[in-house]
């Protein structure tokens, strides 16, 4: 099975199930979480995937694995309130086999199938899997405001409570709700390294010899080059990944998870019949344990008009929808996202793009290190002011800028800027060159 294949493993519709079947796996009882054992006294992170799945078979525990990339500052906040626990976060932690995964190169296809999962986008990311090796579901996210707009301490305890919920059901196995299981036979690459596009990728950036592990975002360029390799990769298409809720027209409330706090009018959740109060149990034939999860059906969803089926509660009552897309519905602010502004999308201007004196138009400063790139051979200078590329002035600095340049830019392309140096304005045309050129 191909890596892109395990990604869509699961069925595509929450359709594929009947309205009464839903209600007999939503409305099956629910224990209470048993007091702890003698066994369950500390939270243990440890680094052995191997080794965690061989223990949570032994003590029928589930296992919350999180990806973390040390270097980036991003979610660091939330990483360290996971790691040290609290209050919280302990007594719940307590009944997972808890794994930590700091190097993207130790992160197994098998077991995590990122291009269906994973936002790669992320420097942090959990995963609740089953003791057998069946994703469950997943939990982070963030958007163009900050990383702690769609996860919280509440956010992660609300979705592990529903997990551990369940995994204890008995009726589960019969379900056959949860992920496929690894395909441990899989001639398939296992991890980034053994990527086709790997060496590629590690040839164009000299500097990637010193770093210490793989960063996450840098899994997703990798698996974008294997894509452009094969010419199957459009970026006007594939670059729209993990849509928010709010592009079908849903608020979720952050904390909880799952509750609908607003809907937007004349959207396709509004045109659906969902309503505020309404909350999200199931989609894309997958139990729902919190945003990310919804966020996950939404990416593997269609790139352009489509259907996606939700099942979601109202008070006593369990519901089914169609949300009807139409073309252009993924689409969101990528600026933030590492893998645009910086990663294998079209090419980048050559300097790094600082924020100008005007704000209602383009006014870009070039900026550089101590060694000036090719573009001030073809005479920019730090003391320009670009108010154009090629006639288009939108008012973008920095990674938007960049973001922008990329989508419209490719290797070999010939770029015009229009710059202001000392009140008179002229241009300055180049060719782009690629990142190992």
């Amino acid at each position: 099975m191909s890596l892109a294949a395990i990604a869509v493993a699961a069925p595509a519709r929450a359709a594929d199930r009947t309205l009464a079947e839903w209600r007999a796996i939503l409305d099956a009882p629910v224990t209470p979480l048993p007091p702890l054992g003698p066994n369950d006294a500390a939270v243990v992170w440890r680094t052995d995937l191997t080794a965690a799945l061989d223990e949570a078979q032994r003590t029928n525990k589930p296992l919350f694995v999180t990806f973390r990339c040390l270097p980036c500052k991003q979610c660091s906040a939330f990483d360290k309130d996971v790691l040290e626990g609290g209050t919280t976060l302990t007594p719940l932690l307590q009944r997972f086999v808890t794994v930590r995964i700091t190097d993207a190169s130790q992160i197994d296809f098998r077991y995590f199938p990122v291009e269906g999962f994973a936002d790669l986008d992320m420097s942090w990311w959990g995963w609740f899997l089953s003791p057998e090796g069946r994703v469950y579901g997943v939990f982070g996210g963030k958007d163009e405001v900050s990383d702690a707009t769609r996860i919280s301490v509440d956010a992660l305890a609300n979705t592990m409570r529903r997990v551990l919920d369940h995994h204890r059901n008995p009726a589960r196995a019969a379900w056959s709700i949860d992920g496929p299981l690894p395909d441990l036979a899989s001639t398939a690459p296992h991890n980034a390294t053994e990527l086709p596009s790997y060496n590629q990728w590690k040839a164009d950036r000299p500097w990637a010899q010193n770093q210490t592990c793989i960063h996450c975002h840098q899994v997703q360029d990798m698996l974008r080059l294997r894509d452009m390799s094969l010419g199957t990769f459009d970026k006007n298409r594939d670059v729209w990944v993990w849509p928010l809720p709010e592009n079908v027209g849903l608020t979720v409330d952050r904390d909880h998870g799952l509750r609908v706090t607003k809907v937007t009018p004349g959207s396709p959740a509004a045109k659906a019949g969902m309503q505020p109060g309404d909350e999200l149990a199931a989609a894309g034939d997958r139990l729902l344990f919190g945003q990310a999860d919804f966020r996950g059906v939404l990416h593997r969803g269609p790139k352009a008009a489509g259907d996606i089926d939700v099942v979601y509660r109202r008070g006593d009552d369990i519901k089914q929808a169609t949300l009807h897309l139409a073309d252009g519905w993924r689409k969101t602010v990528l600026d933030w996202r590492m893998t645009m502004s910086q990663g294998v999308i079209g090419v980048g201007p050559g300097f790094f793009p600082l924020k100008g004196p005007d704000s209602d138009t383009m006014s870009v400063k070039p900026f550089w290190g101590k060694n000036a790139p090719y573009v001030a051979d073809a005479g920019l200078k730090k003391s320009h002011v670009i108010t154009a590329v090629d006639g288009q002035s939108p008012p973008v600095s920095g990674r938007a800028f960049l973001t922008w340049f990329r989508f419209h830019h490719n290797p070999g392309d010939k770029v015009t800027l229009t710059v202001k140096e000392g009140g008179k304005t002229h241009d300055i045309t180049y060719t782009l060159k690629g990142l190992g050129e």
